[in-house]
């Protein structure tokens, strides 16, 4: 079928009726929202696509923020066992020297 025989504007050889103006707005406007449908669904897979990345990323940056977090506290605990041994080191040999 060619897109002027689809408007009725081109007649085929058997006797068949023009089409008519209402006929052809009613094509026009079926044929559009069809269009917009696949737009839309077209436009509703990309938000999804976006919405998904961008929640990746943030949890890629929250992750990175915790395992900064732990590493500051693994680093503050570290500092504070060796403070806590250098304390104990310190007394061992205060009593040692003064025995």
């Amino acid at each position: 079928m060619s897109l002027l025989s689809f408007f009725g504007l081109k007649r085929p050889s058997y006797d068949r009726p023009r089409l008519t103006l209402p006929d052809i707005l009613h094509r026009t406007v079926v044929s559009g929202l069809a269009a917009l449908t696949v737009y839309g669904l077209f436009l509703g897979y990309m938000v999804h696509r976006e919405t998904l990345a961008k929640g990746r990323e943030l949890l890629a940056k929250r992750e990175a923020e915790a395992k900064e977090r732990s590493s500051v506290a693994t680093q503050v605990t570290d500092e504070a066992r060796e403070q806590a041994l250098a304390e104990a080191a310190a007394q061992s040999v205060l009593k040692s020297r003064s025995s």
